[in-house]
């Protein structure tokens, strides 16, 4: 048998179940799917959602080490991983040191607190507690700008200061998202042991679609494993959200705007 598909990377991904598909560990599938990964997902959440809002938000029903255990034998050589929403942060201390001991060769926290719109989920205090655990130096911590000021205790401006403090908690690189930032031009800041860089800035889109993070760290982690450096891969990622922003689409006629199943290769 050939072997060529010995070379195609993995792709774990633990998140929020989103039944909707619009954002949650369905989005980060259907991106790894599109850019040649192969993906698996162990939730950390499940939800009542669909594409306007999310009205609750429960425990995963079966455990998650047992799944990161089952699941150990797929993941080495050539896999990493993203951690997204969990029901409670504590989910994340129980399964970080199983993930650590795996050694990912790409990783990336998007440290959601909240659903866009609907039920609550964390403060600030308690998920910024995972933060000094990501020991593996491949770990990229990726919040949005409101994320990473309530993360930070800090005001926006300057950015660089808020990716410092993110830093000085424990984290090893920073990929600051600026889409949600003010003004008609989004830039993001990529922090690590080299300093701060600011990304290429773009001019604003119009619309605000459902699951931009997820679907520009999950496109981060994709293009990590076909081979692209951190700071390279953060900019394809921008460059992946842009180019399928013409092609956003409500599933079934009915809710936000969300990105369509595959926008591309690596």
């Amino acid at each position: 048998m050939d072997d060529w598909h010995l070379g195609i990377p993995v792709a774990l991904f633990l998140g929020g179940f989103d039944p909707s598909g619009g954002a949650g560990i369905l989005r980060d599938v259907a991106v790894a799917s599109g850019l040649g990964v192969h993906p698996m997902a162990v939730p950390m959440a499940e939800t009542v959602q669909n594409g306007v809002e999310c009205e609750k938000i429960a425990p995963p029903t079966l455990s998650v080490v047992e799944r990161l255990v089952s699941l150990a034998p797929h993941l080495s050589g050539k896999w990493g991983i993203k951690l997204s929403m969990c029901h409670d942060w504590r989910l994340l201390q129980d399964a970080l040191p199983h993930i650590n001991r795996l050694r990912p060769i790409a990783a990336i926290w998007d440290p959601v607190l909240a659903p866009t719109r609907g039920a609550c989920l964390h403060s600030a205090a308690s998920i910024g507690k995972v933060i000094g655990q990501l020991s593996c130096a491949h770990w990229v911590v990726s919040p949005n700008i409101p994320e990473a000021c309530m993360l930070a205790g800090l005001p926006p401006e300057p950015l660089e200061a808020v990716a410092k403090k993110l830093m000085d908690m424990g984290a090893h690189c920073v990929w600051i998202r600026g889409g949600h930032g003010s003004g008609r031009t989004v830039q993001d800041l990529w922090c690590d042991n080299n300093g701060a860089t600011w990304l290429t800035p773009h001019d604003r889109l119009d619309g605000d679609p459902r699951g931009t993070g997820c679907t520009a760290t999950s496109a981060w982690l994709a293009f990590s494993l076909c081979g692209m450096e951190p700071i390279d891969a953060a900019e394809a990622a921008v460059q992946y959200i842009r180019s399928a922003w013409g092609r956003l689409h409500r599933p079934g006629k009915a809710g936000r705007l969300t990105f369509p199943p595959r926008a591309g290769q690596c």
